[in-house]
């Protein structure tokens, strides 16, 4: 009887496995996860069938964060210098912590992967890598894998159907990330065409600008900061050759440079191909600007729909470069919204580590998929700053002269990338810029943040393949922005302030501020990017213009000892329902911060905390009720004390009797 009960009670355990094993492995009946299938794509390529279902497919599975508004608030935090959290920046791990997927979700969304026969790799913060045969992907994910001919002649494949899967998991996942091959990511540089008699406006061979040009030019001179201690990194979806970038450092005399070092991810080669150029002009940029810098990461992986969102997560978990570059992109409306998704949460993420992200905004203008006004992703992205280009001019001892919109039209379109966003909501930090080169947004969006000298012909003079040729485009703009950025960065921390961390909170505010035209190059001479033209302040073809290194630097990194004052000698107008507070401007503030109380001891409650200017106008008081108000100024890096409060009562005024009447009386 022992043994009967003992082989029932075996029985009975292996029936239970069986059986949640097979409810596990069951064909989804769940929610589909949208954005998936390129339409666009699909629609214009030739069918060509079903792909080989024995096909062995890699995929990223990325998850959705969790807390979304908890941690916009916190971005927002540790960036500002009136906050307790101002610069206490996360680690990977406290992210993972905070706002990553719960752990026993990823390991639920792993072990239902498993049971349905794909082969779980591993995962990151907020990914999960597998890999399986196309008919497991298909089965698992209820959908069909179909090829097809684009009109530029490649074979590509694409589900026929966004993926579904269990309810359960839906919930978690943001979008899965290899179902197509569609979208190949651009490499934003341009060469020179060498056909061209005009020379360059460098010293460099062949006319190109040189690392002295360009420190002379935007204004580096005369400072000593070269990046040292700081480390920069580059995502790259090609390798390149170490002897060309002796070949630069040896022309240029810059012995002591950073130390490269390469990071390959998804079993990537490393081989330089047709993309090597870039890579090696990225490097080699960056060097001219930051050379002393600890070092540049190159992270490398493949040019797939994985690839660059894998690529972007590995730099953000390793958490090593506080300045990040990509020159590689593609049109905004050509990526699905899984892609799109995915990259916004590892853009966050670094936003929460203190990483500054920059990208090359575009090279067609402001028509980057070719044909339409469009913007180009991840410059688009709104936690990244775009980079946009322009012609650069210099006068004869080499010094800044002037710039222009990058722009050529014909055949051989060129420009800057800008314009509006399709897909982006307008951040809080554009959300009070005015210009009539907007067109009509304000809900959107808008592109590019900031800009340097792009043109080829004006271009720069880059050692590729054991030779010197010019190049320009977007792509030669972002990594000086980055390591502009490591200059700033080991400023600031010799000045005990935190890393710049996002920039665009900085940019915007000194962007919009009464030293803009002393900080950046303001561009508004009406030439356009193929479209938006370029006018005072910012706008949609060079956004705030280009840096003026040394008056931008110390604007950035300061001085962590200087203490800003708050403004003296107040002045309240009272009126009906209103109160007018002035104030004389405060040395070094940028904007106030402005508190109202119903008590001269308080507590003071904010009600405006970025007041552009030396008045602000208080609406929606009570008549006959006594108010206090206290100012505070601030700048990107720290704030002041309260003033001293000042009173003031709103008071419905009586209206005056007109005076120097007169009346004439008429006969009939």
């Amino acid at each position: 009887m022992k043994n009967v009960k003992q082989i029932v009670t075996l029985t009975t355990f292996l029936f239970l496995i069986l059986s949640t094993v097979s409810s596990l492995a069951q064909v989804p009946s769940g929610k589909r996860l949208g954005g998936h299938v390129p339409t666009m794509g699909v629609s214009r390529a030739a069918h060509l069938g079903r792909l080989d279902s024995s096909k062995q497919m890699s995929l990223t599975i990325a998850l959705n964060l969790r807390n979304q508004s908890e941690l916009t608030s916190l971005i927002k935090s540790l960036h500002d210098p009136k906050d307790p959290l101002y610069g206490q920046f996360l680690t990977p791990q406290q992210f993972a912590l905070r706002f990553g997927p719960a752990p026993e979700d990823i390991q639920a969304i792993k072990n239902y992967l498993t049971v349905n026969n794909l082969n779980v790799i591993g995962n990151t913060t907020n990914t999960i890598k597998v890999s399986g045969a196309v008919r497991d992907v298909e089965k698992v994910f209820n959908l069909e894998m179909h090829q097809y001919q684009t009109q530029d002649n490649r074979v590509v494949f694409a589900p026929n159907l966004d993926p579904q899967i269990n309810d359960e998991y839906a919930a978690k996942i943001s979008g899965i990330l290899g179902l197509n091959s569609f979208t190949n990511l651009r490499a934003h540089r341009v060469r020179k065409n060498s056909n061209h008699a005009s020379g360059g406006i460098g010293t460099g061979p062949g006319g190109g600008m040189a690392p002295a040009d360009i420190q002379k030019a935007y204004n580096f001179s005369g400072g000593s900061a070269n990046g040292a201690g700081q480390i920069l990194a580059l995502m790259e979806l090609d390798g390149y050759t170490p002897s060309d970038i002796s070949g630069y450092t040896q022309q240029f005399g810059l012995s002591s440079v950073p130390t490269l070092q390469n990071i390959l991810v998804d079993s990537y080669n490393g081989a330089a191909g047709d993309g090597a150029d870039e890579v090696t002009l990225d490097i080699e940029l960056m060097m001219a600007v930051a050379p002393g810098a600890s070092k540049i990461l190159v992270y490398e992986g493949p040019n797939s729909d994985t690839g660059p969102v894998d690529v972007y997560t590995k730099i953000a978990d390793d958490n090593l470069a506080k300045q990040v570059s990509t020159s590689w992109g593609s049109p905004e409306s050509q990526n699905t919204s899984a892609y799109l998704n995915s990259e916004n949460s590892v853009f966050q993420q670094m936003a929460a580590q203190g990483q500054s992200m920059y990208a090359a905004a575009g090279d067609a203008g402001a028509y980057d998929d070719g044909s339409t006004l469009s913007v180009d992703d991840p410059g688009s992205q709104p936690y990244v700053v775009s980079s946009g280009g322009t012609t650069l001019s210099l006068n004869s001892d080499g010094s800044y002269k002037s710039e222009s919109s990058w722009g050529i039209s014909g055949s051989d379109q060129q420009g800057g990338g800008g314009g509006i966003s399709s897909t982006w909501p307008i951040p809080t930090w554009q959300a009070n810029i005015a210009t009539a080169a907007n067109k009509g947004s304000g809900t959107m969006r808008m592109v590019p943040d900031i800009s340097l000298d792009a043109n080829p012909e004006t271009g720069y003079a880059i050692f590729v393949g054991g030779t010197w040729n010019i190049y320009g485009g977007t792509s030669c703009a972002a990594p000086l922005w980055a390591a502009f950025t490591a200059i700033a960065n080991q400023q600031r921390l010799a000045n005990n302030l935190p890393v710049l961390g996002y920039p665009n909170l900085a940019i915007y505010q000194l962007g919009m501020s009464s030293l803009y035209s002393q900080l950046f190059h303001d561009i508004n001479d009406s030439s356009t990017n193929l479209f938006y033209p370029a006018v005072t302040g910012y706008d949609l073809s060079t956004g705030f213009g280009s840096f003026n290194a040394q008056a931008l630097l110390s604007s950035l990194a300061g001085s962590g000892s200087q203490a800003l004052v708050p403004p003296a000698d107040i002045t309240v107008v009272p009126h009906n329902q209103i109160a007018t507070i002035s104030w004389p401007a405060a040395s070094g503030a940028l904007s106030y911060i402005v508190s109202r109380s119903l008590s001269n001891a308080g507590p003071f409650t904010q009600v405006s905390g970025d007041v552009i200017g030396n008045s602000y106008t208080n609406v929606g008081l009570q008549n006959g009720t006594i108010y206090f108000y206290e100012v505070e100024s601030q700048n990107i890096n720290s704030h002041s004390l309260a003033s001293v409060p000042v009173s003031v009562t709103p008071t419905l005024m009586a209206p005056q009797a007109p005076g120097n009447i007169s009346i004439s009386v008429g006969g009939q």
